[in-house]
């Protein structure tokens, strides 16, 4: 499927789409694939404002591994709208995933590889939402958006609503009951076309891929340039060693080829410290190398085992999310609480379906429990839901 979205001011404008799991052919000039945007989300983080450059990534990455856990997931920092350096989300994605979308745009004209919400247009204080067969498609301002289904997405809509309503909406796709109802009941001011925008105070053209996206292209892998980079440094260090020492043996002096030695022990001696500095030993004196990059080399190992069975809060929200959507209630807001796990607020029926709620999610493998629960006149029972992210498996 091929989506072709021109803006003269603009080449990224002209770029086709393509989606990456239909069988159509490639296209024949420049596009941008585009692979489910629920395999590849933007995560919020929660960092300070005035922490930036390598520092601000090593912070938010350090906050994915403890919510996310360390097994082969990726994130990139996403600079996306205005305040690029002040960026507060992650592009987060498998890695065997990322690594097959990229073996698959190889030797084709694609320009970038995005999840598929990112091509939708965005402009400030405007929400675009374009419903279809795989679900809804989402982009709440440059900085924001999702893929997700339609029971999800209206409880991500809502709890984001309560925070930074939309100056306007851009409706796209075909009706869904749910949410023209949703956003009809808000009073916002919704256009079906980017023309009918024209008209509404404070809202800029929504512009595609004019945002920063095509930076956050999935077939590149920055931590590989990064390992090339450094290997080529490596290896004009090397070159500039064998240059000093021939120019010692040039010299022909015992004095001069015992200090070349000595220099080159030196260099290779803070070549080591260097790289344990890099992953090692980040601080503190080194007085024992070896002994010290053993330590670590223990210490990361404990680590890892421990951080297996760390929290996984994506899993456990999709699973729960599949029980939710088969029960007759309504998610008011979902929220990720370190420390106690996904806390779902809802409206059920009665206490029996809340009980057959529980059970049907610890069935389906998520450690569920009724933090609270009260009787509403007219809403049924109104209860918080606490999952733990650690999923056991499904009862059999």
């Amino acid at each position: 499927m091929i989506l072709p979205f021109r803006r003269r001011s603009r080449p990224e404008a002209a770029l086709a789409l393509h989606d990456l799991g239909a069988a159509a052919p490639w296209p024949g000039r420049p596009f941008v694939a585009l692979v489910p945007g629920a395999e590849a989300p933007l995560l919020p983080l929660d960092l300070p404002a005035g922490l930036s450059g390598p520092a601000r990534e090593r912070v938010a990455r350090r906050q994915m591994r403890d919510a996310l856990g360390p097994d082969g997931a990726e994130a990139r920092p996403a600079r996306l709208g205005a305040a690029r350096e002040g960026w507060q989300r992650m592009l987060v994605c498998d890695a065997g995933a990322r690594a097959q979308w990229a073996a698959r745009v190889a030797g084709t004209a694609c320009h970038a590889v995005l999840p598929d919400y990112l091509a939708l247009p965005a402009a400030p204080g405007l929400w675009v939402i374009e419903t279809g067969d795989e679900g809804l498609r989402a982009r709440l301002g440059p900085e924001d958006g999702f893929t997700a289904e339609p029971e999800l997405a209206l409880a991500l809509l809502a709890a984001v609503a309560e925070e930074a309503p939309p100056r306007a909406v851009l409706r796209l796709g075909p009706p869904l009951a749910p949410l023209d109802d949703w956003l009809g009941a808000r009073g916002w001011p919704i256009a079906e076309n980017v023309e009918a925008l024209g008209g509404q105070e404070g809202i800029k053209t929504p512009v595609r891929f004019g945002h920063g996206e095509l930076a956050l292209d999935l077939a590149r892998d920055p931590e590989a340039e990064r390992a090339a980079l450094r290997r080529g440094l490596a290896r004009l260090a090397l070159a500039l060693v064998l240059a000093l020492g021939g120019f010692g043996l040039w010299a022909a002096s015992v004095q001069i080829e015992t200090t070349r030695l000595a220099d080159q022990g030196l260099v290779y001696r803070k070549n080591a410290e260097r790289l344990a500095r890099a992953g090692l030993i980040p601080a503190g004196p080194i007085l024992d190398l070896r002994a010290q990059a053993q330590g670590a080399l223990e210490r990361a190992r404990a680590q890892s085992a421990q951080a297996s069975g760390e929290a996984r809060p994506l899993e456990a929200l999709r699973v729960a999310g599949e029980v939710l959507a088969a029960q007759e209630l309504r998610v008011t807001r979902a929220a990720y609480q370190p420390g106690t796990g996904l806390v779902i607020d809802l409206e059920i029926a009665d206490f029996a379906a809340l009980d057959g709620l529980v059970a049907a999610l610890r069935a389906a493998g998520t450690e569920a429990r009724v933090a609270q629960s009260v009787t509403r006149e007219g809403t049924g029972v109104e209860a918080v839901l606490a999952l733990a992210t650690t999923l056991k498996g499904p009862d059999r």
